[in-house]
C-alpha cells in the first residue's frame, strides 16, 4: 500500500481496503497458506517531517496444526498497528507494505493448534486422534522413559 503525502490534509486521512494476500510472499509456505486479501483499517498523518501511520490489519490464513498436522483457517490480526516514516518535502509516497506484511507475521503464533481439546497424533502408529482411536496397545513398542522405572534413588 503506497500513501500519497501530498494528498494528506492537516487534519490527516483514513484509508480503509484490502490488498491481495500475495503481499504476504507465503505461496512456498508448507505450513501457512493465504486464505484472503489483506484487510487494513489506518489513519495516516503528516507530523513535522514525519508521517505517522496507525491502525489495524488482518488476514485469514490456513495454518497446520502443530498437533495433528490438519490445516485449520484462523484471522491473524493487529489492532495496534503504529509505524512513523520519513517523508520529507522531497518524498512523494511511503511504501508500508513491507511493514504490514511484517507486522502481520509476527502475529502467526509460533506452534498454531487447531483447538484446545486437539488429541493430536499417535506416537506409535501417527493416527490422527481425533478422528477415532486407533488400533495400538501399550505394549506394542518399547517406551523409551522405560528405562527411567529401574533407577533407584
Amino acid at each position: 500500500m503506497k500513501i500519497m503525502i501530498a494528498r494528506i490534509p492537516e487534519e490527516g486521512s483514513h484509508f480503509e481496503g484490502d490488498d491481495p494476500g500475495t503481499i504476504m510472499e507465503l505461496e512456498n509456505d508448507p505450513f501457512c497458506t493465504v486464505e484472503g486479501d489483506v484487510h487494513y483499517a489506518l489513519d495516516a498523518q503528516h507530523v513535522s517531517d514525519e508521517l505517522v501511520v496507525r491502525g489495524s490489519l488482518s488476514v485469514s490464513l490456513g495454518l497446520k496444526c502443530t498437533r495433528c498436522s490438519d490445516f485449520f483457517s484462523t484471522t491473524v490480526a493487529d489492532s495496534g498497528f503504529l509505524r512513523a516514516y520519513p517523508a520529507s518535502e522531497d518524498t512523494d509516497s511511503v511504501d508500508i507494505t513491507e511493514d504490514m506484511r511484517e507486522e502481520l507475521l509476527l502475529h502467526v503464533p509460533g506452534f498454531p493448534v487447531c483447538s484446545e481439546e486437539c488429541k493430536g497424533l499417535c506416537a506409535q502408529c501417527g493416527a490422527n486422534l481425533n478422528r477415532g482411536s486407533c488400533s495400538c496397545t501399550a505394549g506394542d513398542r518399547p517406551n523409551p522413559w522405560s528405562a527411567l522405572d529401574s533407577l533407584d534413588l
